[in-house]
């Protein structure tokens, strides 16, 4: 059985969880997988040829109730933000009816947290499925033991190439005319993420992602480029992408500060591989977005200094 329960947006072009865009193109399975989701993820699954039931369980009784008798005899996840109990859940019902348990996880960030109960205690799954050495010692130095981890790469980066690979120039044309570029405009791809919004589960966070566009846009206007160098104001156009767990109208009062001296359209308008390949640069904090970017070949830049190259340096 699949299990992908981490919260996606009901936009189906906005950027979901990679988590389950990775564990949704694994192929090969001795037998079709039951697939379980939380709405609106089923989409996704749908549309990778999966039959797929909706599930709502949070706690390990539920999770019970959903193995027993089921004739289940692996579960496979991905690992959840702070305020997705259900895979710990899975894995110990998992694990109280002899059933093994499987995780891939698809980004640090938070990591300990993805494992971590409302009372303090660890979880883990019975294996760990990780891109690379890097990533493997740093779920060894939070505890897991080493002899769960293996080492698979990155599934959800290869899916990503395969389907940025496919893409024409003229889809990549016609998105950049649904955001209102002209041929010589240069296409600033603002990136959120939700850091504001799991502060509310305790996540700790050390920037605040609305005063991060301000201060951006504020340089910008200035005629600099945040990442180094000159920019002609005139020429720019700023895209915001807010992220599937953003509040409504996160951005509004920053950009509506800032609509009158720059040019700024705030949409979600494409998948998130085209619209990295649309835009001239994707800037953000830690969106999962920055790394896909450098991953294809696309300029892009970190303003909070996290370091965003893909691969191994990804888990440092």
């Amino acid at each position: 059985m699949i299990a992908t329960l981490d919260a996606l947006s009901d936009i189906k072009s906005c950027r979901g969880n990679p988590g389950l865009e990775a564990l949704a193109a694994v192929r090969g399975f001795a037998l079709p997988p039951r697939v379980v989701t939380r709405p609106p993820g089923d989409g996704l699954w749908r549309d990778a040829g999966y039959s797929v039931e909706l599930w709502d369980g949070k706690d390990e009784e539920a999770a019970s109730a959903l193995l027993r008798g089921s004739g289940v005899l692996s579960v496979l996840t991905g690992t959840s933000d702070l305020d997705e109990p259900g895979d710990r859940a899975l894995w110990a019902a998992a694990r109280s009816l002899g059933i093994e348990s499987h995780a891939v996880l698809d980004h640090p960030a938070g990591l300990a947290e993805r494992f971590r109960n409302p009372d303090g205690r660890i979880s883990w799954p019975d294996w760990l499925y990780v891109s690379d050495e890097v990533f493997a010692r740093r779920l060894s130095d939070i505890g897991a033991p080493a002899e769960r981890i293996r080492m698979i790469g990155d599934l959800h980066h290869l899916r990503l190439r395969r389907i940025a690979g496919k893409r024409s120039p003229e889809e990549i044309g016609a998105l950049r005319g649904k955001w209102g570029a002209g041929e010589s405009d240069f296409v600033l791809l603002f990136v959120s993420e939700c850091t504001a919004e799991m502060t509310l589960f305790g996540y700790k966070n050390t920037y605040v992602e609305t005063e991060v566009l301000d201060s951006m846009l504020r340089t910008l206007k200035e005629g600099s480029a945040p990442w180094g160098g000159a920019i002609d104001p005139s020429s720019l156009l700023v895209i915001v992408r807010a992220h599937p767990r953003d509040k409504k109208d996160k951005y509004r009062n920053v950009i509506d500060r800032w609509r009158e001296q720059l040019r700024i359209n705030a949409t979600v308008e494409g998948a998130p591989d085209l619209a990295i390949l649309a835009a001239d640069i994707t800037v953000g904090m830690n969106s999962s977005m920055l790394y896909e970017a450098n991953l294809l070949g696309r300029k892009a830049v970190s303003l909070t200094g996290h370091d965003i190259l893909s691969g191994k340096s990804r888990a440092v």
